[in-house]
């Protein structure tokens, strides 16, 4: 009887190693979700429960922790060079009626300044912010512009070790 004791205590130890009990960091049970992005709009969706929800703030910068975060799914590759490449800036819809998105992906840092001209040169507007490199959308209301062509010259002043970026978008108004 001892023995068959000590084995069954011999066998349970050997289990034991290789299993773990609750952990003591926070972590996500998400049991399904996905996404749809057949058009201007992005679908995203989770089925589960964060089990810690948290966000963070600073004066210049607001972080929440979680799983479904925009543009995490593919993020732009680092490019060094003094354009905005392909996959650091999105301007949609373009053709617009109103409002104009731009989506920033780059993960330069640093100041940025957006200006419109119209198609003869002559400045109708700027918008300025600081970027910290991790993804930001921008909206510029043109509803009150009339149809035509425009142009958005984007410059990203960089801090750091950053590189500056910049370039210009053509951008047409319809309606």
């Amino acid at each position: 009887m001892r023995k068959v004791q000590l084995l069954f205590f011999t066998i349970g130890i050997f289990f034991s190693l290789g299993s773990f009990s609750q952990s003591v960091t926070p972590s996500i049970l998400n049991a399904s979700g996905g996404t749809y992005p057949p058009t201007y709009y992005r679908f995203e969706w989770s089925f589960g429960e964060a089990m810690a929800i948290e966000t963070m703030l600073s004066p210049n910068l607001i972080v929440t922790n979680g799983v479904l975060q925009p543009g995490t799914d593919k993020p732009a590759s680092i490019d060094n060079g003094g354009g905005w490449g392909g996959d650091e800036i999105r301007i949609l819809p373009n053709p617009t009626q109103s409002v104009l998105e731009i989506d920033f992906f780059s993960k330069q840092q640093g100041k940025v300044s957006m200006k419109l001209y119209d198609v003869s040169g002559r400045y109708l507007g700027n918008r300025e912010f600081d970027y910290f490199g991790v993804g930001r959308i921008e909206k510029w209301d043109l509803s009150s512009y009339p149809s035509g062509e425009y142009f958005l010259y984007i410059r990203l002043e960089p801090t750091g070790t950053s590189v500056g970026k910049k370039g210009g978008f053509k951008v047409i108004k319809i309606r």
